[in-house]
């Protein structure tokens, strides 16, 4: 019973997780690498990239270069390119990328004036990594930026963004609150978590707490046009999530 009371609160997690979208891909769709999944060498790296004798390389082209396939150790081409992918605060200058005044480490991102323990600069304030908000610092397809958790979005997770809270399809359910940098109940939704509808769009009739859409229309709150054609469809619910979760850790509960 303890084993299926852990493969229940597995799925009571999994839920919770798919219903929120944190900040993973950069704005191409490509998944970021976390910089705590980099290592120190081409030879076993696993992520294409890896930090050799304190420069962080792009392995396929940092090898090559070594190998006298790009031109030699001078190629401004590659040079230029980790100043704009793999550096936060690189210049070009004389044919090799350099950090700019004050800056050093791996990427460019350790400020001179910083302590040990938040060595990069936002803001003008000292942090652990330069990303807002518990952010972690990653390789993106065209510069390095920061994985975000919750709400959290923009290069360094410094900008508000409540649909990431729940899943695609009902971005509505949230909404920011840029005075106080928060996230409050969409206009149509309210309770704990947002989770209860209160009124429908336009296009729908609220009847016993959900809205029934007119034809042609669907979603939760009926704002979403339906295809050509097509008299219903529907986006999909996060309540369904949402009445899983509860009732999957009340069984949990038993259990134990």
């Amino acid at each position: 019973s303890i084993r299926m009371a852990r493969l229940l609160l597995a799925a009571v997690l999994a839920a919770v997780a798919l219903s929120q979208r944190p900040k993973h891909k950069d704005q191409q769709g490509t998944m970021l690498i976390d910089m705590a999944d980099v290592g120190e060498s081409c030879g076993d790296s696993y992520t294409g990239y890896a930090i050799v004798d304190g420069s962080l390389e792009k392995c396929d082209n940092f090898t090559s270069l070594q190998m006298g396939g790009m031109g030699g150790s001078n190629n401004s081409a590659y040079e230029k390119f980790k100043c704009k992918h793999l550096r936060v605060h690189g210049v070009f200058k004389s044919g090799k990328c350099v950090c700019k005044d004050k800056y050093k480490g791996p990427i460019c991102n350790e400020y001179e004036g910083c302590p040990s323990d938040k060595p990069s600069l936002l803001n003008s304030v000292c942090s652990k990594n330069g990303c807002a908000h518990d952010g972690t610092m990653a390789i993106g397809s065209t510069q390095m930026e920061c994985i975000c958790k919750d709400q959290w979005d923009g290069r360094h997770c410094d900008r508000l963004a409540c649909w990431r809270l729940t899943n695609r399809g009902h971005d509505k359910r949230y909404r920011n609150v840029q005075s106080s940098l928060t996230c409050e109940c969409g206009q149509h939704y309210e309770g704990e978590n947002c989770a209860t509808l209160k009124s429908c769009e336009k296009n729908g009739k609220f009847e016993n707490g959900v809205c029934v859409c007119s034809e042609g229309y669907g979603g939760e709150t009926c704002g979403h046009k339906c295809p050509a054609g097509q008299v219903t469809c529907s986006t999909g619910s996060i309540f369904s999530v949402l009445l899983f979760v509860p009732m999957m850790a009340a069984v949990f509960y038993r259990l134990l």
